[in-house]
């Protein structure tokens, strides 16, 4: 259960303390409060339009910010709602962009759900929105600015799109509520400081496709207890991952462990560094190493839950098989990863192509 006094604690040590980044104030721009503006802006032709104009709907401020196409970006928010819902279309335009501070420091917001035609989340979108917990990222999404959700105390679950190429800097920064974050695997560069102070993130997982971990991308997350890296990741910058940062010394390592493939640079830099090293093959959901995820899979992961339950929780599956098995990064394997291996052998069986890691831990 969160703890509120703490969250509020660190909070405050996150923009004051002496990690190596100093980009935690925004640019000096003046935020204007226009919650007194509700009435809904008369509907144009699209060639009447210029860059700037605005539209009100539905308590949401828009503004025009591309033509030829004209297209809108959520600018503000002019409500107090729990719950919003980006519309696709306003006044016959695409909305495919959410503003830099369009909902800012909304501490009443819990649930905000956006259309699948948003590209970009803007610089400070939803920065410290301490109580948003749903928040879905659509298709889509190609970029997230920064620290658009810093200090959203209790996001989670947290499920990136795979579609998604680039986030800039400190993009979760002091979400303390997320348990587990993966990278998709377009995503080439895992940014400084994506998330740190996540100080309940056990799991962190860069998907295939990601190459580069730049400088300090996830410092301070005390309990993290996994990391796992694939193969195509070539470059990962010393004390990226695993360490406390604190009065300008990276302090003692992390208890983690590095799952990855022997020979690559996951290895070494579990090596470098001290951690353990587990060696993994990826294949997510295939228990039994036949190159498919079906029910045959769902039957082991079964069997074992159900001997594991009556033998004082203890799994016959090794630290990397506990790893292909759990799908929903609980840190047990039980019924629901063995409903999800079904899931996705039936969403396989349709038609569809995705790939196990795709399916089971981006959106």
């Amino acid at each position: 259960m969160k703890n509120r006094p703490f969250a509020a604690l660190l909070a405050a040590f996150v923009l004051t303390s002496a990690v190596p980044f100093t980009a935690f104030a925004d640019d000096g721009e003046t935020i204007v409060e226009t919650t007194e503006e509700t009435t809904e802006t008369p509907i144009k032709s699209d060639w009447d339009y210029d860059i700037g104009d605005e539209i009100i709907k539905d308590g949401l401020k828009f503004s025009v910010y591309q033509l030829g196409p004209t297209r809108l970006e959520v600018k503000s928010c002019l409500t107090d709602d729990r719950e919003i819902e980006v519309p696709e279309v306003v006044d016959n335009l695409i909305v495919d962009r959410i503003g830099k501070y369009a909902f800012k420091e909304r501490k009443e917001l819990y649930s905000v759900k956006l259309p699948e035609s948003i590209r970009t989340i803007g610089t400070y979108a939803f920065f410290k929105c301490e109580n948003l917990h749903e928040f879905n990222f659509p298709n889509c999404l190609e970029q997230i600015d920064a620290l658009a959700f810093s200090n959203c105390y209790d996001l989670w679950p947290i499920k990136l799109n795979r579609g998604l190429e680039k986030m800039e800097i400190a993009v979760f920064q002091a979400c303390t509520g997320a348990k587990s974050l993966s990278i998709p695997g377009r995503m080439e560069v895992f940014t400084d400081h994506t998330c740190q102070f996540m100080s309940s993130l056990y799991t962190l997982r860069l998907c295939t496709g990601v190459k580069i971990v730049e400088k300090d991308a996830a410092l301070n997350n005390m309990y993290q207890k996994r990391v796992i890296i694939p193969p195509t990741v070539t470059d990962i910058a010393p004390y990226s991952i695993g360490y406390t940062y604190f009065e300008g010394d990276y302090d003692q390592p992390l208890d983690i462990e590095i799952f990855g493939v022997k020979g690559t640079a996951a290895e070494q830099y579990a090596k470098n560094h001290g951690f353990d090293f587990v060696e993994f093959d990826f294949k997510y959901g295939d228990m039994n190493n036949d190159g498919k995820v079906d029910a045959n899979d769902a039957s082991l992961i079964l069997a074992d839950y159900a001997n594991s339950s009556v033998k004082d929780n203890v799994s016959a599956f090794s630290h990397s098989e506990a790893l292909k098995a759990d799908l929903n990064d609980d840190f047990v394997v039980d019924a629901i990863d063995a409903s999800l291996v079904l899931s996705y052998y039936a969403f396989i069986s349709s038609g569809k192509n995705y790939t196990p890691e795709e399916f089971f831990f981006q959106r």
